[in-house]
């Protein structure tokens, strides 16, 4: 058997045996826990196109898969033929319709726990094999849509537990569908011929798991972040 014939098998279920654990996930949402992941998450989403992606971009050998990302960014920051704008502008319109201000979402600063996230995730994009790079900016947009059940990035939680409305969720249920496209066994599929020798391969999943930890301790900083909100009676209404 080639060494790479199954590893894309192996990267997903880490990611959702990893997945089926971190905080903020699963339980009922509180009005604290959907304005701390904005707020955290705003500060990811700018990182992860401005940053993170071209670091290990500048390193990846397989043009399909640069080409694909490229795509990816440009509907993150600049535009979406199918929505005529950005994701950041419809992200930024989820904000506010949690009860948050622009000014919060363009100045949200992280945690210790979050900062700990996006230290590591530098660190990935910059120093390791471009393929880790490419899962480290990659599974969380797989694993938040491919469980089985909801989960709290589900348009249908935020509706049920929050009280809003599909206007209002646009961003969301866009994104159960645009994310699919942007990871998963499918679009992984080429790191099966890029992975051809045993030492790589421990590499990656080396490096999966230690994006996969990563990930797990931004949703411990977010529920932190959440908690305080909550005690301090977040509500839906901006300030």
């Amino acid at each position: 058997m080639d060494v790479g014939s199954d590893i894309v098998e192996q990267i997903a279920a880490r990611c959702m045996e990893s997945a089926s654990s971190w905080p903020w996930l699963h339980g009922t949402l509180t009005v604290g826990m959907v304005q701390a992941w904005m707020l955290q998450h705003s500060i990811r989403n700018r990182l992860l196109s401005s940053r993170y992606r071209p670091a290990w971009m500048s390193r990846c050998d397989d043009q399909s898969v640069v080409r694909k990302t490229i795509g990816q960014m440009l509907e993150e920051l600049v535009y979406d033929a199918n929505i005529k704008a950005p994701h950041t502008k419809i992200l930024w319109e989820l904000g506010r319709n949690v009860g948050l201000i622009d000014a919060q979402l363009d100045n949200a600063q992280p945690n210790a726990k979050t900062d700990m996230y996006f230290q590591v995730m530098e660190n990935l994009c910059r120093t390791r094999h471009w393929i880790v790079g490419w899962l480290a900016t990659s599974l969380e947009e797989f694993v938040l849509f491919a469980f089985n059940f909801e989960t709290n990035i589900s348009a249908d939680r935020w509706q049920r537990d929050l009280g809003l409305t599909d206007e209002q969720l646009f961003c969301l249920r866009y994104h159960e569908k645009a994310d699919l496209e942007h990871a998963g066994k499918v679009v992984w599929a080429p790191i099966r011929r890029h992975v051809t020798t045993p030492a790589l391969r421990a590499e990656v999943l080396a490096g999966l798991d230690t994006a996969l930890e990563a990930s797990r301790i931004f949703y411990e900083g977010v529920m932190e972040i959440a908690r305080e909100f909550d005690a301090k009676g977040a509500t839906l209404h901006a300030a």
